[in-house]
């Protein structure tokens, strides 16, 4: 009976230690790096942007596998105790939703949140059939991504949000969303001035190591690069030079990915029942 005691218990240690894992960023995690930077930036601004329009969180994830993260009881109970866990959508309407990929299971998971109707499940296996799945098969998986949480976007997310009574009449909610576009726009083209000029006088006030003058100028280049299993590895080259020795030092640094930065805020609290749909290529 000792026996079995202490066999049971070195069978689930090894499960209680591998945990779920923690969510960076609130738009797109992609852990197993299966994403473009083009089809980042484009799944970063949608899901943002319904997040602001609906108030629906929805998130992109990509795992190398469950096994390392205690999936073993399979993807679908995986999938929702992940969703659970990370908590997504508002928990009054349950309104979230999370495209999983698991890369080297070659699963994929649309979950839902639990406030949508069992017809959103079929929706789901539509688009998991038809959108993401062939270009996983293909070796595409950047695409399948991008466009199967681009038509979970348009054909499941905002058709419940329309749903819903609104708050405001159309005619107020533009005379409120449209200042506040012209506000985000001018703010972002400052935040890049300012950006750009503080990093040329931090530069400025550096005195050069060799004449000991100040004025340094930096250049920085995109540089191609690959990593040791010959995916991109987007890397900058950085040129330092004094225009009054000669003086010049060089260096290279990672690009930042777009979607990378973590982003302030959470997960509003919601919960998934198991709805959505599976697929395997």
């Amino acid at each position: 009976m000792i026996r079995v005691a202490f066999l049971w218990l070195a069978l689930a240690l090894p499960l209680a230690a591998q945990d779920l894992p923690d969510w960076q960023h609130t738009s797109i995690n992609d852990f197993a790096r299966m994403l473009g930077n083009d089809d980042t930036r484009i799944l970063d601004q949608a899901l943002i942007a319904l997040n602001e329009q609906t108030g629906i969180e929805g998130t992109v994830v990509t795992l190398e596998d469950r096994a390392r993260h205690g999936g073993s009881d399979g993807l679908e109970p995986f999938a929702t105790r992940l969703f659970n866990d990370w908590g997504l959508g508002d928990p009054r309407r349950n309104d979230g939703f999370m495209i999983l990929v698991l890369r080297d299971d070659r699963e994929a998971r649309i979950e839902l949140g639990a406030g949508y109707p069992g017809t959103a499940d079929a929706v789901a296996r539509d688009i998991m059939d038809r959108t993401i799945l062939p270009p996983f098969r293909d070796g595409r998986m950047s695409d399948g991504i991008r466009e199967g949480t681009l038509a979970v976007i348009d054909r499941i997310a905002r058709p419940l949000a329309e749903g819903r009574a609104p708050e405001r009449s159309p005619d107020d909610l533009a005379g409120r969303v449209l200042p506040l576009l012209v506000l985000a726009v001018f703010g972002l083209v400052l935040f890049r001035v300012l950006r750009n000029l503080i990093s040329r006088l931090r530069h400025a006030r550096r005195p050069c190591p060799a004449c000991g003058g100040r004025g340094l100028v930096e250049e920085i280049a995109p540089v191609e690069a690959t990593d040791v299993e010959g995916r991109p590895l987007p890397r900058q080259s950085i040129w330092t030079r004094c225009p009054r020795c000669g003086w010049s030092s060089h260096s290279t640094r990672r690009e930042p990915r777009a979607g990378t930065r973590k982003r302030s805020g959470r997960f509003g609290g919601g919960r998934s029942s198991g709805g959505g749909s599976s697929g395997r290529w």
